[in-house]
């Protein structure tokens, strides 16, 4: 079903309408019904305010939502957010919001920025730490320029952590199932020395088995000296993630100081991909080395013959100052992190020893905000600032190539018939007797430096109208320098050949200036019902490409997104219920975009795009027993112009084959998304249970649906995912005084086979590989509250 811009809207408006007509309807809520929907606080621009004084799409999300839902995963986020899609592992990170996200490539920014207890952190590494004793998860959708910075051009996740305290608090949850899945979670805090020093110390771990097997570890190591020291099983980690907080309350009048440290350390193997399409050439040279290779992709079976390990170990810190300064709030967050990470990949994604490559990376990161709050309730409030950020990413790999293997694979596609695709024909001409194991070195060193200076201000016009301005004006410089050798002639000859290498030391210094204003205007209606409109803009800065294969590629430019959005936000029924409803209208200029041709990779700039659509979300408590959350979204994401797109890898490409992308749907872009979670308390539905037993009983589902969507820019059929629903549940036993709660859990409990990602197989037109969801797992965790 499509539904047009003007249809959408149409619907928003009734929708809207339908929402005034049931909060000013004056039904109440039944004598019985007591409970109510707390009201929820964000820090979306820079201080503490009530959502419906935010004009912007939002869902929040409290550690005890988390918890009931039983989200263990930050992946599981999409499942409760409209128009969010999260693909995070050890191994790879993405994020994507209405549609846009930032390809794999170390040169790019990303496209939702990420923030955590109020540090931005500029790679997607950081995903695995978000949800670390998690109080509060934040989902800003659209541009958020003006007061999260240029890497926020399609929105952000703002991230807040449990916090030290005065009093003695904690938790201690352990968590077992499938996949022999062992989690603890650990978190005290309160004082260190009375009305000096408070302290919070957490520890989350996360450690299970992989759930892909891999066929290549039946085979005998003797008469298969190509299988390596593999696993059985792919996909498994093990993380952890240990924090201590300090907080000084005090010391000097007004003053209070936060201390944060973090310390990460995050283990995976491998992205667990098997094969989803495989021409019959690519079962024929891939069953030489693994006689069980097959692709079918609902068995949670892989092929690989080479362990693909990532570590990577770092340390966070930051030092936050609050004074107030009579009734302003003056504020000073200066954060530092780093981390090392090192990666073995299994490129031909396959049993054959054809193609490897090794990644060693290291990042670090240092910024600084200062900003200044006006006090709150008065005719006009601002919060203004400056923000510098430094960061040095420092990237080594090194691509190595089995000659004679590749000259395997390429023989056996011209043997079954298919045309070898462009320079891979040049392959059938070399001389086996020169066709030895050769790679590449590529060096990649880039320093980006940020000053921005940002303000935002309120005027409340009359008690019901506020009109909001904000503006962010931005200076960024990055010094690159990238490195693609060959060790030596041959090398030179066969990587050119091979992936049309071509060596380069290039060298790169661009500045980029920005101004991303943005105009709000807030009207309440009544206390619990207010309207917004917004319009934004936002920035993602140019840079240098990591995987450029000839100096001609290595750099790209900036990507530009302004944005329209109209809304109501409502809270009706005495408090029991809440309902919030956007409507948006982006465009994107000079979309950057990254993507595998089957041989290599290339990133460009992709014209323009629009993205529109709506989005609705809300809870309802209508008895002591139920509550019920729901949202419904509608994109419609398409480019405006791509007319030299890639085309998809198939086995009738021809070299340098495009294809007009103009009017096509954006990668990652769901035309609907609908999500149901109802929880019951079974102990206050039948009474009788309740009082027969000293616990209380509850049961949540979680269903979310999402229909069509492709995984790769190019559209690739064959890489799409159809529509499905996804159901998830569990049951919840807890003590009436709060203090304890056991919780089963069921992940994806129909077993439904779900595609979370896919690639064309290197050298082997017409076949794909595949990272797809785990099936049905179970899982129980206790959980002990101090």
């Amino acid at each position: 079903m499509r539904i047009n811009k003007c249809a959408a809207v149409t619907v928003g408006v009734v929708l809207i309408h339908s929402t005034l007509a049931l909060a000013q309807s004056g039904v109440s809520q039944t004598d019985s019904q007591s409970s109510r929907l707390e009201e929820v606080v964000v820090t979306a621009q820079k201080r503490s305010e009530n959502i419906r004084d935010v004009p912007i799409s939002i869902t929040v999300m409290s550690e005890q939502f988390l918890d009931e839902q039983g989200i263990t995963d930050v992946n599981e986020l999409s499942q409760l957010a409209p128009n969010l899609v999260i693909t995070a592992s050890p191994s790879f990170g993405a994020v994507t919001m209405r549609g846009l996200g930032s390809g794999n490539n170390k040169g790019f920014e990303r496209s939702v920025s990420l923030a955590i207890d109020g540090i931005y952190y500029g790679r997607q590494d950081y995903l695995l730490e978000a949800l670390a004793d998690v109080k509060q998860v934040e989902v800003l959708r659209g541009p958020q320029g003006t007061l999260f910075g240029k890497n926020a051009i399609a929105g952000a996740l703002n991230i807040t952590t449990g916090q030290a305290t005065d009093e003695f608090t904690g938790k201690l949850a352990v968590q077992g199932g499938d996949l022999n899945r062992e989690r603890a979670r650990f978190a005290l805090a309160g004082p260190l020395i009375d009305g000096i020093l408070n302290f919070r110390v957490s520890h989350d771990q996360d450690k299970k088995d992989g759930s892909v097997r891999n066929s290549v570890f039946d085979l005998d190591p003797a008469d298969n000296p190509h299988r390596q020291n593999v696993d059985e099983f792919e996909t498994a980690r093990d993380i952890r993630i240990s924090r201590l907080k300090l907080h000084a309350p005090n010391w000097v009048e007004g003053l209070d100081i936060n201390f944060s440290a973090t310390r990460a350390k995050v283990y995976g193997n491998g992205l667990g991909l098997q094969l989803i399409k495989a021409e019959d050439y690519t079962l024929d040279v891939f069953g030489r080395y693994d006689p069980q290779i097959e692709a079918d992709n609902s068995d949670h079976q892989g092929s690989i013959n080479q362990r693909e390990d990532t570590n990577r170990i770092g340390n966070s810190y930051s030092l936050q100052f609050d004074y107030n300064l009579g009734d302003y709030l003056l504020t000073a967050i200066i954060g530092h992190s780093f981390f090392n990470r090192d990666q073995m990949f299994d490129a031909d994604m396959g049993p054959i020893d054809a193609i490897s490559l090794d990644i060693d990376d290291y990042y670090a990161q240092s910024s600084a905000e200062f900003r200044v709050a006006s006090p709150q309730g008065e005719w006009l409030e601002w919060v203004a600032g400056a923000y510098l950020f430094d960061a040095d990413i420092i990237g080594n790999s090194r691509l190595f190539l089995n000659t004679s293997k590749a000259l395997e694979i390429v023989e056996a596609a011209r043997t079954g018939g298919v045309s070898p695709v462009g320079r891979l024909a040049n392959l059938l001409g070399l001389n086996n007797a020169a066709a030895a194991s050769q790679n590449n070195d590529r060096f990649f060193d880039q320093n980006t430096r940020s000053l921005a200076l940002f303000g935002q201000a309120t005027w409340n016009v009359t008690d019901k109208l506020a009109l909001i301005a904000g503006l962010r004006v931005s200076k960024e410089r990055k010094v690159a320098q990238g490195i693609l050798a060959h060790p030596d002639a041959l090398s030179d000859i066969m990587f050119n050949i091979f992936l049309g290498e071509e060596g380069y030391d290039e060298r790169g210094d661009r500045t980029e200036d920005d101004v991303s204003p943005k105009l709000s205007v807030r009207y309440n209606l009544s206390d619990e019902i207010t309207f917004y409109g917004t319009y934004a803009t936002a920035f993602k800065a140019g840079g240098y490409n990591e995987q450029a294969v000839t100096k001609d590629n290595f750099t790209f430019e900036p990507e530009q997104a302004s944005t329209l959005e109209t809304g109501v936000k409502t809270r009706f029924y005495d408090g029991a219920a809440t309902l919030n409803i956007g409507l948006f209208y982006t465009e994107f200029d000079d979309l950057q975009v990254s993507l595998f041709d089957g041989i290599n990779f290339s990133v460009g700039n992709a014209a323009t795009a629009t993205s529109y659509g709506a989005e609705l979300d809300g809870q309802l408590i209508p008895n002591s027993w139920l509550v019920l959350g729901a949202s419904i979204a509608y994109l419609h994401a398409r480019y405006d112009e791509y007319p030299a797109a890639q085309c998809p890898f198939t086995t009738e490409s021809e070299s340098g084959d495009v294809c007009d992308l103009s009017g096509r749907e954006l990668s990652r872009a769901p035309e609907w998304e609908v999500s149901f979670a109802p929880l019951v308390s079974l102990s206050r539905m039948i009474p009788l249970l309740g009082e027969s037993i000293p616990v209380d009983i509850g049961v949540g589902i979680t269903m979310t649906y999402r229909s069509h969507l492709y995984t790769t820019v190019d559209l690739d059929p064959v890489a799409s995912m159809s529509g499905h629903t996804e159901v998830g549940g569990g049951l919840k036993l807890a003590g009436l005084d709060g203090d304890w709660e056991f919780t089963v859990s069921v992940k994806n409990a129909t077993d439904k086979t779900i595609l979370l990602g896919g690639n064309d197989v290197p050298i082997q037109p017409g076949s794909h590989a595949g990272v797809m969801a785990p099936g049905r797992r179970v899982f129980a965790e206790f959980t002990y509250h101090l």
